[in-house]
């Protein structure tokens, strides 16, 4: 007891003659994050962060008074602080007007922008208010440094050391809470300068790779026919949505009734055998835009894509994107959005950060399109986080519908919740994809909803939830294919609509979507063939959809029927 008395003592000196340094280091680091959690009504994460934080401050300097030396010891702090001071201040507005934190997103949009737009960037952003506000942070800064007000706290007597006892138990607590709930965050960087430095260097590789993929795709568009007229195609690319998880495909729980509704009233067209050639999103878009296939013999950047080809069938096209905005993972989607004629993000966010941004957050961006598209041709793309993990992330509190116990899955407690997480993710997806539908009602428009590919959520009793490339299972590839047409659309094109819907049985595999949509709008180049169109009369339907060098329907399908 006296030595743990002594060592409290002992922590209670240290802080006295830190405090000033901790309490600058500390605030700098902590506030921007605390913000970003309290934002996203995560109070109880920010506490445990926040104490957290604290003691790694403390080693920190700790480890700073090592040194033997005055001057490198003051040097050392004074660089520390010159550092994270103003990275936090920018972390902080980036907080306050992307609700986001740094990260290689926000670093790679910074990088990749010229000087007119960084003028236009401040004026946008930094005006008087901002100004205020900046200028009272850098006084209360100088005040406190100035006056060393740190000065004026009681922290001599026995009082002071018991309240320091206090406090480190209560953040060793924390502490120990943090690492077991919430250890995606225990192991981020402690610092925002080292959230820069980190976020820098991804940033910088995610540009070298993306600027080699530019110089090796094919531009040159040909188009052999162009018969189009369909004013609106609206192409809602999903995320990891398992189509045998949808009430609307026979499950069990009641999580699509919106979809189920417009099913009743005969508006969309319900495709029931589609799977995706891959399990993971890379290789998906590197097949669903183009005319890249399994069977295809060159990469897939020497085919044409399907946006530079709506461009140049005179579309106006529009990449609307909830997923990340750079990055290794999102380098060919980022392609796709670079080639449209619009392209925005509701985050700047690189591949490896994931925040639970809401799809609906989409709406906006949406909203915007629709204004903007006027009486020409549009194909806009909306890509959404669906039920990517973490489940828990991609719903509102609202939308928390199932629990553990609606779960009849032969699997534990645990792996029970995640199952009804990732159905109420779907739930709330139901109402995503019906709300972007309902925006397009009232024109002449074709909306396409299809997932990327699917995910396995301990289905059949398997220890698994997420999707992977090797050894794959049908859970992570049979998706739902589905189709819309507003009442315009079907009373103009009704031989296109009665094609979608004789269609709806037909087994399909969605490296092959391309020469659907171009047979759809009319749109042909030489790379077009027929009977990869789901939706024609010469469709190919004996056609191997090969998956991981295995044919699905004789190795992977038949074996769960």
């Amino acid at each position: 007891m006296k030595r743990l008395l002594y060592c409290i003592a002992a922590i209670h000196r240290f802080l006295r003659r830190n405090l000033a340094f901790i309490t600058e280091l500390f605030l700098a680091s902590f506030l921007p994050f605390a913000w970003y959690l309290v934002n996203r009504d995560r109070t109880d994460v920010m506490v445990c962060y926040g104490f957290t934080l604290f003691l790694a401050v403390m080693l920190i300097t700790r480890f700073i008074n090592c040194i033997d030396s005055d001057w490198k010891r003051t040097a050392l702090k004074g660089t520390l602080l010159f550092v994270t001071v103003p990275v936090g201040i920018l972390e902080l507005f980036v907080v306050y007007n992307y609700d986001a934190i740094l990260g290689a997103g926000v670093i790679g949009a910074l990088l990749e922008t010229n000087l007119n737009e960084s003028i236009e960037f401040l004026r946008m952003y930094v005006g008087l208010r901002e100004i205020i506000y900046l200028t009272a942070l850098l006084a209360l800064v100088y005040l406190f440094h100035r006056r060393k007000l740190w000065r004026r706290v009681p922290w001599s007597g026995r009082a002071a050391v018991r309240l320091t006892a206090v406090f480190l138990l209560v953040a060793a607590v924390y502490t120990g809470r943090m690492f077991a709930e919430y250890n995606e965050l225990f192991f981020r960087p402690v610092l925002p300068v080292h959230r820069f430095v980190l976020a820098m260097d991804i940033a910088l590789e995610n540009m070298l790779a993306y600027n080699e993929l530019r110089k090796e795709a094919v531009t040159d568009i040909k188009l052999t026919r162009n018969d189009s007229r369909i004013q609106n195609v609206v192409f809602i690319l999903g995320e990891s949505t398992n189509r045998n998880h949808m009430n609307l495909y026979g499950y069990y729980l009641p999580n699509t009734p919106r979809l189920e509704e417009l099913q009743e009233r005969g508006e969309i067209a319900v495709y029931t055998d589609v799977v995706s050639p891959h399990s993971n999103t890379i290789p998906v878009l590197q097949k669903l835009f183009t005319f890249s296939h399994n069977e295809s013999d060159k990469p897939w950047y020497k085919y044409n894509n399907l946006i530079d080809i709506m461009n140049a069938a005179g579309y106006k096209t529009y990449w609307l994107s909830n997923q990340e905005s750079s990055g290794i993972w999102g380098n060919v989607a980022q392609y796709y959005g670079e080639r449209s004629s619009v392209h925005r993000y509701t985050r700047l966010r690189e591949s490896r950060e994931d925040e639970g941004i809401l799809d609906e957050e989409l709406f906006p961006l949406i909203d915007d399109a629709v204004a903007d598209m006027g009486d020409g041709k549009s194909f806009i793309v909306t890509h959404l986080m669906g039920g990517h993990g973490l489940y828990y992330n991609r719903y509102p509190y609202s939308y928390h519908k199932f629990t553990a116990s609606d779960i009849t899955l032969n699997v534990n407690e645990a792996n029970k919740l995640i199952v009804a997480e990732y159905d109420n993710a779907l739930y709330y997806n139901d109402y995503i994809v019906t709300e972007i539908i309902n925006k397009f009602r009232d024109r002449e428009a074709l909306v396409i909803y299809l997932p990327d590919h699917a995910e396995a959520v301990y289905d059949e009793g398997t220890g698994f939830a997420g999707h992977i490339e090797e050894n794959a299972n049908r859970h992570m590839i049979e998706i739902p294919l589905i189709f819309w047409a507003s009442e315009k659309f079907r009373g103009k094109y009704p031989e296109k609509w009665a094609q979608i819907v004789s269609s709806a049985e037909r087994p399909y595999m969605t490296d092959d979507m391309i020469h659907t949509v171009l047979d759809l709008v009319d749109v042909e180049t030489e790379d077009y063939e027929p009977d990869r169109s789901i939706v024609n009369e010469d469709f190919d339907s004996q056609r191997v959809r090969m998956f991981d060098g295995a044919d699905y329907d004789r190795e992977i399908k038949e074996d769960h029927e």
